[in-house]
C-alpha cells in the first residue's frame, strides 16, 4: 500500500503545472477585477478566465511564449515595477503577486504553459525558473543578469524664485538654461533658470554638475 502511494505521489509531482489547477486561481484573486467576465472587464482584449480565450491570445504580442517566460509579456507586466507603465496591476488597482505566485506562473510557463489540454514546449534546464529566479526586497533579480538597478528618487527641496515665492519640486535636470522640476502634483515643468532667485540658481548648478561632468567624459 506504501509503494502505490509513493508511486502515486512521484506520479503527481511530476505532473507540470496547469493553468485551471495552479495558475487560474492566482489570477482570480489577483486580476479577475479587470480580466474576466466575473469582473466586468476585459481590459486590453485579455479574459483570464476562460481558458481557449487565453490560449488564442497566447502569440498575439508574445502574451505567453510557452517554455520561455523571459519573453512572455504576461510575465514582464507582473514583475515590472509599480510605478512603471504596463506593470501588473497597475498601482492601487489591486493587490501584486506574492514571489510564490510569481513563481507558480514562471514555472508554468517554462513547462510548457499547459492550458486546455495543450502543453508547448518546455524551456531548456538551464533556464529553469527556480535556478534563476531570486527576490531581494521585493524585486526581482536574475544570476545572469544581476540585481535590477536600483532607482533613487530626488529628494523634495524648497526652491524660491526672483519674485521670492517659495516652490517645493525634485530637481531633475539642467539644460538649456532651463530647469526640469518635478511638483508635488506629479506634473513637470521646464523652469527658466534666470528666474529663479540667485541661491536657486546656484543650487541648481551644483546639482547640474556631476552629471554634466559625466556626460563631458572627465
Amino acid at each position: 500500500m506504501r509503494v502505490l502511494l509513493a508511486i502515486m505521489c512521484l506520479v503527481t509531482c511530476a505532473q507540470a503545472l496547469d493553468y485551471k489547477r495552479d495558475v487560474m486561481p492566482i489570477f482570480k484573486a489577483k486580476c479577475y477585477d479587470c480580466h474576466s467576465e466575473e469582473g466586468g472587464k476585459i481590459k486590453g482584449g485579455l479574459r483570464l478566465d476562460d481558458e481557449e480565450h487565453f490560449l488564442k491570445r497566447f502569440s498575439k504580442n508574445e502574451v505567453v511564449v510557452p517554455g520561455d517566460w523571459d519573453a512572455s509579456y504576461l510575465f514582464v507586466t507582473l514583475v515590472r515595477p509599480q510605478h512603471e507603465k504596463g506593470a501588473m496591476p497597475p498601482r492601487n488597482k489591486g493587490e501584486r503577486l506574492t514571489e510564490e505566485e510569481i513563481m507558480t506562473v514562471a514555472q508554468w510557463i517554462h513547462e510548457g504553459a499547459k492550458i486546455d489540454g495543450e502543453t508547448g514546449k518546455k524551456g531548456p534546464d538551464k533556464w529553469d525558473p527556480k535556478k534563476l529566479l531570486k527576490f531581494k526586497e521585493g524585486r526581482i533579480v536574475t544570476e545572469q543578469f544581476g540585481p535590477a538597478p536600483v532607482v533613487v528618487e530626488p529628494a523634495w527641496e524648497k526652491w524660491t524664485n526672483a519674485k521670492g515665492v517659495e516652490i517645493v519640486a525634485r530637481f531633475h535636470g539642467l539644460s538649456k538654461g532651463k530647469v526640469s522640476f518635478e511638483l508635488k502634483s506629479g506634473k513637470k515643468v521646464a523652469y527658466p533658470l534666470k528666474q529663479l532667485s540667485e541661491e536657486s540658481q546656484a543650487k541648481a548648478g551644483k546639482l547640474a554638475a556631476p552629471s554634466m561632468m559625466e556626460m563631458e567624459g572627465k
